[in-house]
C-alpha cells in the first residue's frame, strides 16, 4: 500500500503507511533479538484503530476493510484482556465513523460483522488455549497417578536455581519409596500395584499444602517438594506422612509402608546434588529397616 500511494501521489497516506511499515519492521527486529519493541504494541494498536476510523471517514466502505486485520493484529500481539478492551474500543469507534460517513444501516451491518469476528476470535483462542493446556498437562504429568513426572521435576528445579546453577536454599525434598512394592506386584498383579500407586498419590495430595509439588520419579518412587520449609518442619511432615500412609488402606487387608529421605537445599547447592542427597537419605532409611524417615546430614 505504501507503493500504491506513491504511484497515486497520495503523499499523506504514503507517509502514514511508510511510518507504520518502519515501526513494525523495527519491532520485529527488536523482538527477534529478545529486546523490547521500539513502540509498545498497545500504542500501535491505538494508532491503527484511529487510522481505521480516519480511513472510514475519508474512504468510506474501503476503509472498513482495514478494521478486520486490525482486530486480528490486536489479539496476536497483546495480552488477551488488553486486546479485548482495545478491540471493543475499535468496534465502537469504527461503527461511529461508519454512521458519519456511510449512514446508520451500513454502520449497523459493520457493527454486527466486526462483533461476530471478535466473538469468533475469542472462541478460537479458547479452543487453542484448552488444547495447549492439555498438551502441557500431558507432557508434565504421569498418566497413571496424575502426579508430575520426572521431566517436570528436572525443569522445575532448573527454574528454581540461580543463573550460576546454584540456589539460595530454603526448600526441602522428600524422597518417598514404597517398601517391598515388587512383592505387591508379584502377589496381586500389576493392576493392583497400579491401584496402590494411585491411592498413595491421593493420600499424599490430601496431606500436602497447595504450594507443595508431588512428582513420580520411578516405578514406586516419588519426590515431594516443600517450598519455604525448614528442615525441622519438613521432618515432622515426613513422619506424619509415613504414619498416615501406613494407616491408609493402600492395599485392602494388608499394610503398605513407605521409606522417606529428607534433604534440605542449602546455599550454593546444585539441583543434582540436592536430589542425590534426598536419594541417599532414602537409601539409608531402607538399609535401616524401611518404614522410617531418615534426614540427610551432609548439608
Amino acid at each position: 500500500f505504501t507503493l500504491l500511494h506513491l504511484i497515486n501521489a497520495d503523499l499523506l497516506m504514503l507517509g502514514v503507511n511508510a511510518v507504520l511499515v518502519v515501526v513494525m519492521l523495527g519491532n520485529a527486529w527488536a523482538l527477534r533479538r529478545g529486546r523490547a519493541p521500539f513502540v509498545p504494541f498497545w500504542t500501535l494498536g491505538l494508532v491503527m484503530a484511529g487510522g481505521v476510523c480516519t480511513s472510514v471517514v475519508w474512504q468510506g466502505v474501503y476503509g472498513v476493510f482495514w478494521a478486520f486485520p486490525a482486530l486480528f493484529m490486536l489479539y496476536f500481539v497483546l495480552p488477551r484482556r488488553l486486546a479485548t478492551v482495545l478491540a471493543l474500543c475499535q468496534l465502537l469507534a469504527t461503527t461511529a465513523a461508519c454512521v458519519v460517513s456511510l449512514g446508520l444501516p451500513t454502520a449497523s451491518r459493520v457493527f454486527m460483522s466486526l462483533g461476530f469476528v471478535m466473538v469468533m476470535i475469542n472462541v478460537v483462542l479458547n479452543v487453542i488455549g484448552e488444547l495447549q493446556q492439555a498438551l502441557v498437562n500431558q507432557a508434565i504429568t504421569d498418566p497413571l497417578t496424575g502426579a508430575y513426572n520426572r521431566r517436570h521435576l528436572q525443569a522445575h528445579l532448573a527454574q528454581r536455581m540461580a543463573p550460576g546453577g546454584a540456589a539460595a536454599g530454603g526448600d526441602v525434598l522428600l524422597a518417598i519409596d514404597i517398601d517391598y512394592f515388587k512383592q505387591v506386584n508379584d502377589r496381586h498383579g500389576h493392576a493392583v500395584g497400579d491401584e496402590v500407586l494411585c491411592r498413595l498419590v491421593a493420600a499424599i495430595c490430601a496431606r500436602k499444602r497447595g504450594s507443595d509439588l508431588l512428582f513420580r520419579t520411578g516405578g514406586e518412587e516419588f519426590v515431594l517438594l516443600l517450598p519455604r520449609t525448614s528442615l525441622v518442619a519438613a521432618t515432622t511432615v515426613a513422619e506424619e506422612l509415613r504414619q498416615r500412609l501406613a494407616e491408609a488402606e493402600l492395599l485392602p487387608g494388608e499394610t503398605v509402608t513407605v521409606s522417606i529421605g529428607v534433604a534440605a537445599l542449602f546455599a550454593g547447592q546444585t539441583s543434582d546434588a540436592w536430589l542425590r542427597a534426598a536419594d541417599q537419605a532414602l537409601y539409608e532409611a531402607k538399609r535401616a529397616g524401611r518404614n522410617r524417615v531418615t534426614v540427610d546430614q551432609t548439608g
